[in-house]
């Protein structure tokens, strides 16, 4: 007689297969969005307070700064020259520590209504059963890869990042901090939490995965204007990160991929020699890390 623990049954809420012996009915992904707050009816009023979030965090000035650079380049068919000097960089890396602080205020002010309701559980401040810290890991090690594979085969010209970077240690520090410290963090809150939350509770889960990847990566494109490879690599990136979140219902595994792999190029950069070779700054600064960790 067969076992009736061995017949295979399906998730009452979305039809996965359950695991023999599964008594209330959900997968492991249903239970734990189960578990979650009661999310209430999402309106107009709360997108626009998430864009609110957005440009209040730094995402206004990147946007207008990038319709700048298009209009820019459709005037006079070049990019804008701009002097980079030490002291205008860490003025501006200063003023976007500000920016991550007060986007993290408001963001704490829309989501709980101003201390009414819980802020880290609202936004997803859980691991998926299926995704722990190894493969946070592992997805950010594999996204590095892609992103020096993407630099080996495509146009690649010396981005404003690249000569920032190139302005000494006290630079590298000083954005190795701010790339591990504050940017996933609020970046994941805002994208990937505030705006991907209030889109999907308007019109569904794949609009919040259009919309809050591609914004993502737009405002991104100031920083590597001029490299095809490196534009491709953010738009990798933030298709994994909101695919993730989409997946698992969660933000926590979104900020820590984000966190290790801003890190990893972090610690490469620091290592790396004042003088990078004639490449890729990324890709040069792997290199260097792989060799005083004695792994080529």
């Amino acid at each position: 007689m067969m076992d009736i623990t061995s017949v295979a049954v399906s998730c009452r809420v979305c039809g996965h297969p359950l695991e023999p012996g599964a008594d209330d009915g959900l997968c492991p992904q249903c239970e734990l969005r189960a578990a979650s707050p009661e999310k209430e009816k999402t309106t107009i009023l709360d997108l626009a307070l998430a864009f609110v979030v957005w440009g209040v965090s730094g995402g206004l000035l990147l946007g207008m700064e990038l319709v700048t650079r298009v209009v820019y380049w459709f005037v006079f068919k070049s990019q804008p020259k701009v002097e980079v000097t030490v002291g205008i960089v860490m003025l501006s890396l200063g003023l976007t520590f500000v920016m991550h602080l007060a986007g993290f205020v408001a963001a704490w002010l829309v989501v709980t209504r101003v201390g009414k309701r819980p802020f880290w559980s609202r936004l997803g401040w859980n691991w998926h059963p299926q995704f722990k810290l190894v493969h946070a890991i592992g997805l950010a090690i594999l996204m590095m890869g892609v992103a020096i594979v993407l630099e080996k085969t495509l146009p690649h010209t010396q981005t404003d990042l690249e000569k920032i970077l190139g302005l000494g240690m006290t630079v590298r520090i000083a954005v190795a901090l701010l790339a591990v410290a504050t940017a996933p963090l609020i970046e994941e809150l805002v994208y990937r939490g505030v705006l991907y939350s209030a889109i999907e509770g308007l019109w569904g889960r794949a609009a919040a995965f259009l919309l809050s990847a591609s914004i993502f990566a737009v405002v991104h494109v100031p920083q590597y204007w001029g490299s095809v490879a490196a534009i491709t690599a953010i738009l990798t990136l933030s298709l994994v990160l909101t695919g993730l979140r989409s997946w698992t219902g969660q933000l926590l595994p979104c900020v820590v991929v984000h966190m290790i792999y801003n890190g990893i190029q972090a610690v490469g950069l620091l290592v790396a020699p004042q003088k990078l070779p004639d490449q890729n700054q990324s890709q040069a600064a792997i290199v260097h890390l792989l060799h005083f960790v004695g792994l080529s």
